[in-house]
């Protein structure tokens, strides 16, 4: 199947319609170029505070505030341009009021039926903790999908290899990883975090890096990356790991051909054994002897 992830690049709007008609013809675009499924960053959906905001630099919570109050709204009208175009569309994220948390910030992932679900981000960065005071989601999710089962990890949950782990125990093939870095340090680590986490999970995932530049918006005031794909490298796959990239800071979709099961299918036969050696680790971390050489 196609896969479209994207570097996208939020800018100011004055009102709904010309967000709509941006994102109508982002994800129309991605459908044409016979993706089945669309990814957007993490933040991307801040896009629709920017409507109608002063171009000033409030506080970040501010900017949460904003984004929780556009949420919903949102959510809908990408659901409903997922449903127009017949592919499921990652939304990318944006900060959302839940009940019992107060602010997340949440991921949405809309089905081509009108299927909508979301994936709240669960580590939290220094920025979100300190700035933002937002909190982290209560549970992993993974999403039945006509295409195979998917997991998000948002950004910096990449980091953090047993998130990964537990979601290949439930059957994942697939994990999307919607991003958000202001500099070259931080794409890094969230970048060769989803190859390592492609290597341990020996599965594919799917990066999209938010882009900066929407001035006057503290959480949008910077932004790098790359849109990539990676794999195990072993039998029949890249020796590399990287199925498909575009290039840094360049907006726009990369559209690439990938069969999540088949990149999964050295966890069977392999050159290594990632996967199923994975508790023998486990059994290991329970004594560890402390010697002294002199």
């Amino acid at each position: 199947m196609k896969i479209a992830t994207s570097a996208y690049k939020p800018l100011w709007h004055e009102d709904w319609a010309p967000l709509q008609a941006r994102l109508d013809h982002w994800i129309g675009g991605a459908a044409a170029g016979g993706a089945r499924l669309a990814l957007f960053p993490e933040y991307a959906g801040c896009e629709a505070a920017l409507l109608g905001a002063p171009q000033g630099d409030p506080a970040p919570k501010a900017w949460r505030d904003r984004m929780a109050e556009v949420a919903d709204r949102y959510a809908a009208m990408v659901s409903s341009l997922a449903q127009k175009h017949g592919i499921y569309v990652l939304a990318g994220s944006l900060c959302a009021r839940d009940a019992e948390a107060g602010f997340v910030n949440r991921a949405y992932l809309c089905g081509p039926e009108g299927g909508l679900s979301w994936q709240d981000k669960l580590i939290l960065t220094p920025y979100e903790r300190e700035k933002m005071e937002i909190s982290p989601g209560a549970e992993l999710k993974c999403f039945d999908t006509a295409l195979g089962r998917v997991g998000i990890l948002i950004c910096y949950d990449s980091e953090f290899p047993l998130l990964a782990r537990r979601l290949v125990e439930e059957g994942v093939d697939l994990i999307l990883v919607p991003s958000a870095t202001d500099y070259p340090a931080g794409q890094t680590r969230v970048r060769q975090s989803c190859r390592a986490r492609a290597i341990e999970s020996q599965c594919l995932i799917v990066q999209a890096p938010v882009l900066g530049g929407a001035a006057g918006c503290d959480i949008l005031d910077l932004g790098t990356g790359r849109a990539a794909a990676f794999s195990p490298p072993d039998h029949g796959l890249p020796s590399d790991g990287i199925i498909a990239q575009g290039d840094t800071d360049v907006e726009g979709w990369v559209i690439f051909e990938a069969d999540p099961a088949q990149i999964a299918s050295p966890r069977k036969g392999g050159q290594v054994g990632n996967v199923a050696h994975w508790p023998e680790q486990d059994e290991r971390l329970a004594n560890v002897s402390i010697l002294q050489v002199t």
